[in-house]
């Protein structure tokens, strides 16, 4: 089934960010997981800029937007940061990083700095393992979870978004 891992999605639609020296890229990334309360992993392709960055530095920064802001979620995954500088052509203001030297999104709704521990090489692809080393979200869209109805974007597939509009309690 060419398409399988579709089944896997929703997920939460972040902007990565990766800084190595004075070059800064972003780009939009939904293949991702949690492994431990601390540890995540995402798959990146080899071949993206953003790859080259992090490859280098071993942090990232994993950034929210609204979904009100999804034009630029969607233009940060469709453009190369070889080709633009993204960060200026998108109007993004970035911050320092808390933890890492790597910035996050000045205007994100919640961030993850992350600190790489170990890469397998698959065959396009790396399975990038790293620790949460700091964590942020804005109270009027997390508390424990999102909260209901508060637009954080899900990548379904190809042009398609939703968000998380009700919640459903056992």
């Amino acid at each position: 089934m060419k398409f399988a891992y579709r089944l896997l999605h929703p997920k939460v639609a972040f902007l990565l960010v990766t800084k190595h020296e004075e070059r800064t890229n972003i780009m939009t990334l939904a293949w991702h997981t949690p492994v431990e309360y601390d540890v995540l992993a995402i798959a990146i392709d080899r071949e993206n800029y953003s790859y080259e960055l992090l490859s280098k530095s071993k942090e990232f920064t994993l950034n929210v937007l609204p979904i009100n802001r999804l034009d630029v979620i969607w233009k940060a995954g469709t453009m190369s940061g070889r080709d633009v500088d993204k960060i200026s052509e998108l109007n993004i203001k970035l911050e320092r990083g808390v933890k890492i030297e790597t910035p996050h999104i000045e205007d994100a709704i919640a961030f993850l700095e992350c600190a790489v521990r170990d890469e397998l090489k698959l065959k396009e692809h790396s399975l990038i393992v790293a620790k949460i080393v700091y964590a942020w979200a804005d109270g009027r869209y997390f508390e424990e979870t999102w909260k209901e109805g508060c637009g954080v974007p899900m990548h379904v597939g190809k042009r398609y978004f939703t968000t998380n509009l009700k919640h459903y309690e056992v």
